[in-house]
Order: structure tokens, then C-alpha cells, then sequence
């Protein structure tokens, strides 16, 4: 056990949970030269290069905790829903979608239907993506990620009053979740209501966006921009 990499792990969990980001990549940087080894630590420092972009070395981390037998199964399954994100972002879809399906029948929990149900979207099997969200539904309507996932399944359909109704449900749910005010902005756009839209892009806009997030701020940038633009021009009518 690495006692003096563990302690830089405690001192990097401590700064990570007071939102000091930039001091706890630090010490997990220390920790991890001096053999930190406690999983939560090493799952937390993963996760916090996932969020700041560092996807390689987020994929190295999670894929030790997965291979190493010291750790409890249910470490090695949180260290493999993270790796599966880590592959996503570096355009191995496939293999993350595989991981996950693997993890699903093994167990349920939700953190498994949001990532799965996300990224079956994002391939493109809309059938599989709103088969498999639905079912997410079931095992729990109140996860606010859970039901942006069937939303946005809809919303690729084109089924918008479907989508729009879950995704109001997921924002009553949490109101700064960004994939959920884009794509509402998005829907009352085309209903013609482009005060609400722009209300909810600037909305978006405020919400914590980070390179793991599922829309991009210039993408919502671009959106309000194209909103602001259809305002000034009904102005000017």
C-alpha cells in the first residue's frame, strides 16, 4: 500500500468534493507518483481527467482499477462504466456500447441505463435506443438523465410532443441539466416561440459544461445566435 500516495489521494478527494479542482488534480497527480492505490481515490481522479478532457489518461487510470484483482467486483464495475465513457470520447464507440452491455447483464442501476441509453443515441440505433429507454423508465421515472435519454430518443424520431413532455418532466427534476434546455430551446423554436427558446439557450448557457458534457457550448451558442437573429428580424416586420 502506498501510505504517502494515499495521503496525497485524501488531501485530493478533500479539495475534489469543495469543487477545488485545479488543487485536487494536483495532489492526485502526487498521489499517483507515489503509488496511490485506495480505488475511490484513483475512481475520483478519473473521472476529474474525464471532466477536464484528459481522456487518455482517464482510460489508463480506470483500466487499472479494472484489471486489478486486489479491488472489489464492485469497484472494478465502477471503474469499467467510467472506462466506457473514456472510449466514447475517444471515438471508440463500439467498445464503450460493449462494455456497457456487459455491465447491464451483469446488473441494473441507473447510472448504467443513463450511460447506455445516451449511447445508443449517439450511435444511431434509434429502435435499440428507445426500446432500451423506455426500460430505463420502468426501473426509474425519476432519474432527471434517464428521461432526457428517452426525450432526446424522441426528438430524434421526430415524435416532438413525446419528447417535449420528458424532457419538462427531467428539467422539473433538475433545472440546470444542459442537454435538457438545449434541446427544449430547440423544441420551442419550431413551435414558433422564440422568447422561450432564447430563454432557455441563456439558461443552457449558465450550466456547468465541461468536455464530457453531451452538447457544447458552441453548440449552443450557434443555436442562440440563430434564435437571436429570427427575433431581430420579426422586430423589424
Amino acid at each position: 500500500m502506498g501510505l504517502i500516495g494515499n495521503i496525497y489521494g485524501l488531501l485530493g478527494y478533500y479539495c475534489h468534493v469543495r469543487d477545488k479542482l485545479d488543487k485536487a488534480m494536483r495532489f492526485y497527480e502526487k498521489g499517483m507518483v507515489h503509488d496511490m492505490t485506495k480505488p475511490s481515490y484513483k475512481l475520483a481522479y478519473g473521472v476529474l481527467l474525464l471532466k477536464s478532457g484528459q481522456f487518455q489518461k482517464a482510460r489508463d487510470i480506470f483500466s487499472s482499477v479494472l484489471i486489478d484483482p486486489r479491488y472489489k467486483d464492485s469497484v472494478r464495475n465502477m471503474a469499467k462504466l467510467n472506462l466506457s465513457l473514456a472510449y466514447w470520447k475517444l471515438g471508440d464507440i463500439d467498445t464503450a456500447i460493449e462494455m456497457l452491455r456487459e455491465l447491464h447483464r451483469k446488473q441494473r442501476t441507473s447510472r448504467i441505463y443513463e450511460a447506455l441509453g445516451y449511447l445508443l443515441i449517439e450511435k444511431g440505433n434509434l429502435d435499440e435506443a428507445l426500446k432500451y429507454n423506455l426500460e430505463a423508465v420502468k426501473y426509474d421515472a425519476e432519474d432527471p438523465v434517464i428521461l432526457d435519454n428517452l426525450a432526446q430518443t424522441y426528438y430524434m424520431m421526430g415524435k416532438l410532443k413525446e419528447a417535449k413532455r420528458y424532457f419538462e418532466k427531467a428539467e422539473s427534476l433538475k433545472e440546470d441539466q444542459v442537454s435538457t434546455l438545449y434541446y427544449l430551446g430547440c423544441i420551442y423554436q419550431q413551435e414558433g416561440n422564440l422568447q422561450a427558446a432564447k430563454e432557455k439557450l441563456e439558461k443552457a448557457l449558465g450550466c456547468n459544461i465541461n468536455p464530457l458534457s453531451t452538447i457544447s457550448r458552441e453548440a449552443i451558442q450557434q443555436k442562440l445566435e440563430e434564435i437571436n437573429h429570427a427575433l431581430q428580424s420579426s422586430s423589424l416586420k
